[in-house]
């Protein structure tokens, strides 16, 4: 159902619903114009009440749509929450009242074909915004957001800053050194431009806390690089007097559950920063083609429940055992009824509009999507418009409560003849937190200031003194909620168990004043066949800081966002003066090691080589695990002529049972070197045990210490050394355990113990580590496709040529289907081409452009089929935002290949080989790679690649790994280069014969 199909009479129905309103109000809300007659759903609110008058921006406009300039208080009635409140003032903004307008211009990642559309829109964008009195930026986000060129009104710097934020792996580009040489002007990696005089310093220091902000919230909300990005530019503009503008391109966005969760934290963001967002779809539908989409959705279900009426009517349908449906299912009344929700739903799942996310991202901050086939002048027109002439009106706040709560404001015009677009209201947070309070924090911090702390929810907390490091006395925080004391929620539906947590901490000086505040919000999921295990681990959230001398408080507050369990605690730690000299920082149980990710802090002090050590507060090691690790950071001083020497000591019930030596490396000069230690734990019996680290330079001699306990039964006469640290840390004392007696402890233990330090990369897993992971990727490979909802999409391929072979891409078409997924069977139906309607259908393009491989199991299966016998080897774990995957390469030979080859005269079976990327918790595959082996010489295609990239997209009420998008690539002649690049977007589900599983 379109836009146009749907009157206010269905949406005052629809609304009226009490479970639908409430799935409604955890949904990104969408709003065109917020208090105008046409909004179609709930608008999204702004935000605003962290000055001492709640602020908000009203567009004003009389019946011939022109500005009104003189408006007064007394023209408005306004409400907060329902009551009456009085207007203070209303402010017009003009283009007189700010002197320059700030418009971000930010690209998401893209293919080349996405790319090119997005230089021609930001083009002709570009011509539409007037050259005085508007600054624009140019950034792009690629995994993490960077700066292409900082706010400038110089057209040819901005052309140029855009020709490289649309640069894609496809193009060849000039050498970075000669475009730097040719436009000084372009920032360098890493770094900033020079100030010039239409692009002061001040708004430098915007572009630099934009790159700031956005890492910060990679980290403590675990947002997708796009949302990090704009949330990024949002907080870094919040304080900048005027509407701030920024314009995001992109190739379609398919949103998780969790994801719609992001960008409603965007919008909230945007309208109480006062910045609005404008979306630019770089390879979206025209209109006829989002008509057949909507059209063949309703035909989809309408065939269902009239199937379902028709079964539930018959007489036999009211016995006590209905008959079964033809397919095997049972359909009763009170299936019919869910059947026809389901419709509701699914034609509500992207409020009916076929652009999508994109389109809902702009309309809920009041500003406008553009299409790739739409000419973008006329909207940006409007948008210079907006942004020059609009009202500031302001009110008294009359929240007696900062809960973070969402209050609704209403306007109506008390004068005649007005017509007014206004937010629709503000969450309540103190006035000194500022925007930069992430919303989930809201009732953490309700929870700190709250007399008695709550403890429904187990929390672990310590920290961590890691000595001077390069920003100065630097200390880790580390949270730790055990995932045991979770609520746990299964969905057989995808075959996966999530669980979220939301922890915030705060650091006091002896005044009480905050120094350090840091938060984050953490979802996860993982497969059903390993949710056992997941429940012996932890959530963990840490961060470093650094402070001088003094005694501190720490402040922990987690929240199961589940369950609604609660747990807080309050601890007070004190920071020595810094040692001279040779020093040890704490000695660190190692939980686990992540990989470091891209927005993995520079300074991370907890980081080994390419690896981040998450530790463990709980000291607890299972009983029979091969080893144990301890990391600590090793302060050396200046050696003149000493050689530094290091030595472990394992203590059981107060006996030494080991001591070793271990080898020090890089300590040609003074600094620190990160350290990890690794005991092979399987040959130590369970009890309580302590693990001293000494560390001898010269005539200094110092220590630090660890306990825990190796599980089983207790054993008798055990002692527990004294801790003077968070953690169960020893101080850094004179105190040489080198000197104690081993020659009565156990000397078989002795023999056996190995204590070695570990590498600093990643490494390889053992042969049946690797084929463990080989055999859990297959099954969830294997049976991929039966577990998939049946679901409708768009399929858009664009279709570019290479005939010299040098990346001068030259565009064939592109290609709109409509794919409906039922049963395990995939259907296509060609929607335009050329953002035309057309009647040509596949069969009849060049049987020598392959469109597509199979991506919904079959391309899966390509590898995974155990007919294939596909070989398969270790190459590396690397992360995929805040996921980890395993890398593995594999082959499969010619005679066992299921991979043909068709040029248009001859085709061929082919043996490829490629690489699989498999999430290490859920085990499902996240991208594969196919090239084929041995053409032929007399063949014309030389070489074949394929591509397929998987995602979470939200389909109703579940996440599914779904293919987001692909590439083929076929090599003609010594030079062609063929290029399909396709993107999957607006999946929804087809109701007629989805299966959902009810949890017993």
């Amino acid at each position: 159902m379109s836009r146009s199909h749907f009157s206010l009479k269905h949406l005052a129905l629809f609304l009226s619903t009490p479970v639908i309103t409430a799935c409604l109000a955890g949904m990104p809300a969408v709003r065109g114009h917020a208090q105008t007659v046409e909004a179609r759903i709930p608008p999204t609110p702004a935000a605003v009440s962290n000055a001492d008058d709640i602020s908000l921006d009203v567009l004003v406009r009389d019946r011939k749509n022109k500005p009104v300039v003189d408006l007064k208080p007394e023209d408005l009635a306004v409400t907060d929450n329902g009551g009456a409140v009085r207007v203070s003032s209303v402010r017009l903004i003009s283009g007189n009242s700010a002197s320059d307008h700030l418009v971000t211009l930010m690209f998401a990642e893209m293919d080349s074909a996405g790319a090119a559309n997005a230089r021609s829109l930001a083009t002709k964008i570009l011509k539409a915004i007037p050259p005085r009195g508007f600054s624009l930026s140019v950034m792009k986000i690629s995994g993490s957001l960077t700066v292409c060129q900082e706010y400038s009104t110089d057209r040819a710097v901005l052309t140029r800053a855009i020709a490289q934020a649309t640069t894609t792996r496809g193009d060849v580009v000039k050498s970075v050194a000669g475009e730097r040489n040719a436009h000084p002007q372009l920032p360098n990696a890493g770094g900033m431009p020079a100030a010039t005089e239409d692009n002061p310093w001040a708004l430098s220091r915007v572009t630099r806390k934009a790159v700031e902000e956005s890492r910060r919230v990679l980290q403590e909300q675990q947002m997708t690089p796009s949302f990090a990005g704009l949330l990024g530019v949002i907080r870094s503009q919040a304080r900048l007097p005027g509407r701030k503008v920024a314009i995001f391109f992109a190739q379609g966005l398919n949103l998780s559950s969790t994801g719609r969760e992001m960008m409603a934290t965007v919008s909230r963001a945007a309208r109480r920063a006062n910045f609005i967002i404008y979306s630019v779809d770089v390879n979206a539908l025209d209109p006829h083609a989002g008509q057949s989409l909507a059209a063949m959705t309703a035909i989809g279900n309408m065939m269902s429940m009239r199937a379902s009426a028709n079964l539930a009517s018959a007489p036999q349908a009211l016995t006590a055992a209905p008959p079964p449906h033809a397919n095997g299912d049972v359909v009763t009344p009170g299936m019919q009824t869910m059947i026809g929700d389901q419709f509701q739903r699914l034609e509500m799942d992207y409020k009916e509009d076929t652009n999508g996310p994109l389109a809902d991202l702009a309309a809920s901050t009041g500003g406008a999507y553009i299409g790739v086939t739409q000419n973008p002048q006329k909207t940006i027109r409007k948008m210079v418009a907006d942004m020059t002439t609009y009202y500031e009106v302001s009110y008294p706040p009359p929240v007696k409560e900062y809960n973070g709560e969402f209050r609704n404001v209403g306007m109506k015009p008390v004068r005649k003849g007005l017509k007014l677009q206004s937010s629709a209201g503000y969450f309540a947070l103190p006035p000194d937190d500022g925007l930069g309070i992430p919303r989930f924090q809201a009732p953490l911090l309700q929870m700190l200031g709250a007399s008695k702390l709550p403890d429904d929810l187990r929390v672990r907390s310590t920290v961590l003194h890691l000595g001077e490091l390069l920003g100065g006395n630097t200390h880790a925080l580390v949270v730790e909620v055990p995932v045991a004391g979770l609520e746990i929620r299964d969905d057989p539906n995808t075959k996966l168990y999530s669980y979220r947590v939301s922890v915030v901490a705060q650091v006091k000086d002896a005044t009480g004043k905050v120094l350090e505040r840091f938060s984050e919000d953490v979802p996860r999921r993982g497969s059903l066949d390993a949710k056992q295990d997941a429940q012996s681990q932890a959530v963990t959230v840490q961060r470093h800081f650094t402070a001088g001398p003094g005694e501190y408080t720490l402040e922990v507050a987690a929240l199961d966002r589940y369950s609604g369990k609660q747990g807080a605690q309050r601890s007070t730690f004190t920071v020595s003066n810094m040692p001279t000299g040779a020093s040890l920082s704490d000695l660190v149980l190692v939980r686990s090691t992540d990989l470091v990710t891209d927005d993995t802090d520079a300074g991370e002090p907890l980081r080994y080589g390419s690896k981040r050590v998450i530790p463990d507060l709980a000291g607890e090691v299972a009983a029979g695990r091969e080893s144990l690790s301890l990391f600590s950071l090793i302060h050396l001083a200046p050696r003149g002529g000493v050689e530094p020497r290091l030595e472990i000591t394992v203590i059981k019930d107060g006996e030494p049972i080991a001591q070793m030596p271990l080898p020090l490396t890089k300590v040609d000069a003074a600094g620190s070197v990160p350290y990890v230690a690794s005991i092979h734990s399987a040959s130590l019996s369970a009890g309580n045990y302590r693990i001293v680290e000494t560390l001898t330079q010269g005539d200094r001699v110092v220590e630090q210490s660890r306990e825990l306990r190796i599980e089983g039964p207790q054993l008798a006469g055990m002692t527990s050394p004294n801790s003077t640290q968070p953690g169960g840390v020893a101080g850094n004392e004179v105190n040489p355990v080198s000197t104690l007696d081993l020659s009565h402890s156990n000397s078989a233990v002795r023999a056996g113990l190995i204590i070695t330090p570990l590498p600093t990369s990643v490494q390889a897993p053992s042969s049946q580590e690797l084929q463990s992971i080989v055999e859990d990727a297959r099954k969830n490979a294997v049976n991929y496709s039966k577990s998939l909802a049946n679901f409708l999409c768009v399929e858009v391929t664009s279709r570019s040529v290479d005939r010299s072979g040098n990346g001068d891409w030259k565009h064939r078409d592109t290609l709109a289907e409509l794919l409906s997924y039922v049963d395990g069977q995939e259907h296509r139906s060609m929607l335009e081409m050329n953002g035309q309607q057309t009647t040509i259908e596949r069969n009849q393009l060049d049987p020598s452009w392959p469109i597509s491989v199979g991506e919904f199991g079959g391309a899966l299966g390509l590898v995974f089929d155990p007919a294939s016998k596909a070989e398969f080897e270790w190459k590396e774990a690397v992360s995929l935002g805040k996921d980890t995957a395993y890398v593995l390469s594999y082959r499969v030979a010619k005679q066992n290949a299921t991979i043909s080859l068709h040029d248009g005269s001859m085709q061929i079976g082919a043996g490829f080989h490629g690489l699989v990327y498999i999430d290490s918790a859920t085990k499902a595959i996240r991208r594969l790679t196919f090239d084929a082996d041995d053409l032929p010489r007399n063949f014309s295609i030389h070489a074949a690649s394929v591509s397929v990239d998987y995602d979470y997209v939200a389909i109703a009420t579940h996440d599914y790994m779904m293919p987001v998008r692909a590439a083929i690539a076929l090599q003609r002649s010594h030079r062609q280069i063929d290029l399909n690049e396709i993107v999957f977007r607006n999946y929804r589900r087809f109701a007629s014969k989805s299966k959902i599983i009810i949890p017993k």
